[in-house]
């Protein structure tokens, strides 16, 4: 018997969306609350807020201890956890449907009533410190943060998620609570719920805890400008070279969006895909390397990654640079696009069993678009793309003008105008 699921919406007079997708196959339900707010709306006085605010949620409440909340998670065999993101924070659970208004309820004390108190404040700071530090051990990681503060200077879009050891350190427990007050406005709210459950039950769950907030909404963020060019970061003591080559691209919502991740795929996205084939198998220049579009409210990164011992760094690049020529004058072949686009689609399908992943979809659709999107109407576009199509937008995003290449290693086997062999024609 075939099994279905329907996706229901409904925003509160409050302004808060909820969207569930029901699917009473499953014995679970797998809910979260989204804050359509990220490190890219913090301001100099708050950076690395929103992740402090990620971590202190857990602290308690007025009424609960972290521990309670714990075992309260604990004995209902549940799993509950929080991220954030340039644009997003998620804080989001999984239980058996039987728990699931007991599961809501924490979540939203621990959302509505967080205490933040000082001395958990304090040692949560120590443990954030330490995250950095550990960020800062990663080349890939000091590379990513590198890249983004280059790609977009003077936004906050381009600043590290997690802020830096002295912004940390400088925010007070005041600052941090207008911070969150800032963020828990129902404009800024949506909750999602996947699995045995319906609109009706999970609007009763959010009209006795969130539907009692005030309506409001945060400003949107001042839009990035992309900044092209190149630049080295010294590391002396990498065994690699770690490499980042990204073009100004689409946003996520973009009318393109399902040409630009056909093209990622056959470019950087498969074991067959042309950089793979190219620069790993043929020539043995990395071990891996791999391209993606990553797409933001207002703004996208079209980005190449790769890692090569430094003897090869310089190579790496040229050969990286010759594909994209390539596939600018003769594009891809019909076998390229196909394999591209048959894992693109499989891959989504195959997620789609999982209800967080469908959750996470709920989400973004919310995010980028305001509304929700059938993923199987975006699946069947995918199946239409075309090689000319790909090749077309290659053209458009592939140029030196909207080039940013950035480099982490030993600035000796670096020298050199290495942008320079990015000259082609649009």
């Amino acid at each position: 018997m075939k099994r279905k699921s329907r996706v229901e919406r409904a925003v509160l007079p409050n302004g808060l969306t909820v969207v569930v997708e029901r699917m009473p196959y499953l014995p679970s339900v797998t809910a979260g609350l989204w804050i359509k707010r990220g490190s890219r709306h913090e301001t100099d006085s708050t950076r690395g807020g929103s992740h402090i605010v990620e971590h202190m949620v857990f602290k308690g409440t007025p009424t609960r201890s972290y521990g309670d909340i714990s075992r309260t998670f604990d004995r209902m065999g549940g799993a509950l956890d929080a991220f954030t993101s340039r644009e997003i924070m998620g804080f989001y659970f999984g239980v058996m449907k039987h728990n699931f208004e007991e599961a809501f309820e924490v979540m939203a004390d621990m959302l509505i009533n967080p205490a933040f108190p000082e001395d958990e404040l304090e040692r949560e700071r120590a443990v954030i410190l330490e995250e950095i530090g550990m960020l800062n051990d990663s080349p890939v990681d000091i590379l990513a943060d590198r890249f983004m503060e280059r790609a977009f200077p003077r936004n906050a879009l381009g600043l590290p998620i997690a802020g830096t050891a002295q912004s940390v350190r400088g925010i007070t427990r005041a600052r941090l609570r207008r911070h969150f007050n800032s963020l828990m406005r129902p404009g800024n709210l949506v909750v999602t719920a996947t699995g045995d459950t319906s609109l009706g039950e999970v609007i009763k769950s959010v009209e006795g805890t969130f539907g009692k907030l005030k309506a409001g909404i945060s400003p949107p963020p001042k839009p990035p400008r992309f900044s092209p060019g190149t630049e080295v970061f010294g590391k002396r003591n990498l065994e690699q070279a770690q490499i980042v080559l990204g073009f100004s691209s689409e946003p996520a919502g973009s009318p393109s969006r399902h040409v630009l991740s056909v093209l990622a795929n056959a470019l950087g996205g498969t074991m067959s895909s042309r950089l793979f084939t190219e620069i790993r198998e043929k020539r043995g220049f990395v071990y891996s390397i791999n391209a993606e579009h990553s797409g933001f409210t207002d703004a996208g990164l079209f980005i190449i990654n790769a890692a090569a011992s430094h003897a090869k760094a310089r190579r790496t690049v040229s050969e990286t640079v010759r594909v994209l020529r390539n596939i600018l004058e003769e594009g891809f072949s019909e076998e390229e696009i196909s394999i591209a686009k048959e894992n693109l689609i499989g891959g989504q399908i195959l997620g789609m069993e999982s209800p967080a992943a469908r959750m996470g979809l709920l989400i973004r659709n919310e995010v980028f678009f305001g509304c929700q999107k059938d993923p199987m109407k975006y699946l069947d576009t995918v199946k239409r793309v075309t090689s000319l199509q790909v090749r077309s937008l290659a053209r458009k995003v592939f140029r030196r003008d909207s080039a940013l290449l950035c480099i982490l290693g030993r600035r000796s086997s670096l020298a050199g105008d290495v942008l320079a062999e990015l000259e082609w024609g649009a």
